[in-house]
C-alpha cells in the first residue's frame, strides 16, 4: 500500500507566527499559492494562513458592520485586524499523516473539499505537503507494476484457502481475474484486496465460487428454504443459484 510520503511535494513554502501581514503576501505571490502552512521554531504545524485569510483587510468593512457580529464575524474583524500571520492565520488545521495510506489522505480532500493537505510527522512537525494531482499520479503505475502486487494477493488466497485456477491481466489499470473459491465469502474478500491495491482503476471479474458459507447453509437448512438436498450439496437450480457471482462481473473501484 503506497503512502503519502512517497506522494507528497517535501519542500513546501511556510511561515512563521511572527511572520509580518506583507512578508506573507509576498510569500504568497512570489510563489504563486494560495495558502502557506504555519509553523513554530521546532518544525511543529499551527496553522494555516490562506488568501481568504489576509482579504479580511483588503474589505475595509465598516466597524458598524460588526455591531450584530456572529462568531464568524468576529474572527473577520481579528484578521481585519491583523499585523502578523498569527493574527490572521485559521488554528483549525486538518493535517494528514506520512505513513498514512493516500486512501485515506484521498477521503479527507473528498470529505472536506480540499485540494491540499499538510503532511506531518508523528511528533506534528510539517515534512510536506499532498495535493489532489499528487494522490492522482498512483494511476500511473504500470501495468506490470499492479500486476505484481495483485498476484502476491492471489497467491495468499491460494496459500489460506486453498484456492484454484487464479490469474490476473491487467491493461490500462483494470484488472480481470479468473479462478475459483470454495466460497462466497473467500471470493469477497479477495475482490476487495485487489481493489484496495493502489492504481487499480476497475475490475471485471470472472472468479466463481463452488457453494455458500458453511453458516448461510446451515441457517436455510433450519428454515426449510434452502435448494440443497439433505446431503447438503446443491442441486442443478441450487448450484445454478450459488454460482451466481461467476457471471461477468464488471466492478469499479471507489477508492
Amino acid at each position: 500500500m503506497i503512502s503519502v510520503s512517497e506522494v507528497m511535494t517535501p519542500r513546501v513554502v511556510t511561515a512563521a507566527p511572527e511572520t509580518t501581514f506583507k512578508e506573507a503576501v509576498r510569500l504568497l505571490e512570489h510563489n504563486r499559492v494560495s495558502g502557506l502552512p504555519v509553523v513554530d521554531r521546532t518544525g511543529r504545524l499551527v496553522g494555516i494562513v490562506s488568501e481568504a485569510d489576509l482579504l479580511n483587510k483588503a474589505e475595509k468593512r465598516d466597524p458598524d458592520a460588526y455591531v450584530l457580529e456572529s462568531r464568524r464575524h468576529r474572527l473577520d474583524r481579528s484578521r481585519a485586524a491583523a499585523l502578523d500571520v498569527a493574527s490572521a492565520m485559521s488554528r483549525d488545521v486538518t493535517s494528514v499523516r506520512a505513513d498514512a495510506p493516500i486512501a485515506m489522505a484521498a477521503r479527507e480532500m473528498h470529505s472536506r473539499g480540499f485540494k491540499r493537505l499538510p503532511v506531518v510527522d508523528r511528533h506534528g512537525r510539517l515534512v510536506g505537503i499532498v495535493s489532489r494531482s499528487d494522490l492522482l499520479k498512483v494511476f500511473l503505475r504500470s501495468d506490470d507494476e499492479l500486476r505484481a502486487e495483485i498476484r502476491r494477493v492471489l497467491d495468499h488466497a491460494r496459500r489460506t484457502w486453498g484456492a484454484s485456477g487464479l490469474d490476473a491481466e491487467v491493461t490500462g489499470g483494470v484488472v480481470n481475474l479468473a479462478g475459483l473459491f470454495k466460497s462466497k465469502n473467500q471470493l469477497e474478500a479477495t475482490l476487495r484486496a485487489v481493489a484496495g491495491v493502489d492504481g487499480v482503476i476497475g475490475i471485471r471479474n470472472r472468479m466463481a465460487y463452488e457453494s455458500e458459507d458453511v453458516e448461510f447453509l446451515t441457517s436455510r437448512r433450519a428454515s426449510g428454504r434452502g435448494s440443497h438436498g439433505g446431503s447438503g450439496v446443491p442441486d442443478h437450480k441450487g448450484r445454478a443459484a450459488l454460482e451466481r457471482f461467476t457471471r461477468d462481473d464488471d466492478i469499479c473501484t471507489n477508492l
